[in-house]
């Protein structure tokens, strides 16, 4: 009899994790699971206790929305469009960009009031705005050479099979500031006092003023880090080979921005929830030009 029991027990708990996985959402699924690159657009992405506040933020996501844009222009002297807006506990984060008069993608963090339904201030991680800024101005001060970046890298990706970020997923999932399909700017803002500081005075600083600027705070460019990521077209890695290869082409390469430049090539899958890379990697040795 205990036997028979035993068996029943084991047979509804199997049946009972069955239930539970069939009354899964599809929201709950993309959370959980991961896209490869070339198919991931955002799908899932998704913060801590979203679920609890995701009601609430639906029915007030306009003036989320207005709240982010107000902080940005407030405190920052500067116009965002917001990607995305995701649930988060008693708060919303708020993906924006900017695209003029520079280019960068961050967050803006808006909490909901506790026991009103009302939304409350808006703030932002310490220092993310503000290196977002530093990056966005030193692509501005380098156009031509971040132009010739995005087709070099282009070129390469091609060469090597590999795959980057789709546009859409660094609009709804990206808060690191400059970045493109193959590469971000990843900096401290504190490396660039002058820079900051003559941005928030004069949104409209001059290119030559920021070159100088730049030069002032980071005479060697040792500071400035270009995290250069591709991803495999399958799951598995390529040959160590193939990243020291793309490093040696990237040395060897005139006319890119100056900086450090860090090379890692990805599996194909991304995290749904965090918009993150899934899996190992292979890095190469940090470049200096």
């Amino acid at each position: 009899m205990k036997k028979i029991l035993i068996v029943l027990l084991g047979s509804l708990l199997i049946l009972g994790g069955c239930f539970q996985m069939n009354e899964k959402t599809e929201e709950e699924k993309e959370q959980e699971g991961t896209t490869p690159v070339q198919d991931y657009v955002g799908q899932g992405f998704s913060f801590v206790d979203g679920d609890k506040s995701a009601e609430r933020v639906k029915k007030h996501e306009e003036e989320i929305k207005q709240e982010a844009i107000n902080y940005m222009k407030t405190t920052y002297k500067t116009d965002v469009k917001v990607n995305n807006v995701v649930p988060a506990r008693n708060a919303a984060v708020v993906m924006v960009e900017c695209e003029e008069p520079i280019q960068f993608h961050t967050s803006v963090i808006v909490s909901l009031v506790l026991n009103k339904d009302d939304v409350g201030s808006a703030r932002s991680d310490e220092g993310e705005v503000e290196k977002a800024i530093v990056g966005g101005l030193y692509a501005k001060a380098y156009k031509e050479e971040f132009e010739h970046l995005d087709a070099f890298a282009e070129k390469i990706a091609k060469e090597y099979d590999l795959l980057g970020m789709r546009e859409e997923a660094i609009d709804k999932t990206a808060s690191v500031g400059y970045a493109e399909k193959y590469y971000f700017i990843a900096i401290a803002a504190s490396y660039y006092p002058n820079v900051y500081n003559a941005y928030i005075e004069n949104p409209a600083i001059p290119v030559d003023e920021l070159r100088n600027l730049f030069l002032k705070d980071d005479p060697s460019n040792e500071k400035m880090a270009i995290a250069m990521n591709f991803f495999a077209k399958e799951e598995s890695l390529p040959k160590k080979e193939l990243v020291n290869n793309l490093a040696s082409e990237i040395l060897q390469e005139s006319r890119l921005p100056k900086g450090t430049y860090e090379t890692t090539v990805y599996k194909n899958l991304i995290v749904n929830r965090v918009g993150l890379p899934d899996g190992e990697s292979i890095d190469a040795k940090d470049i200096i030009k």
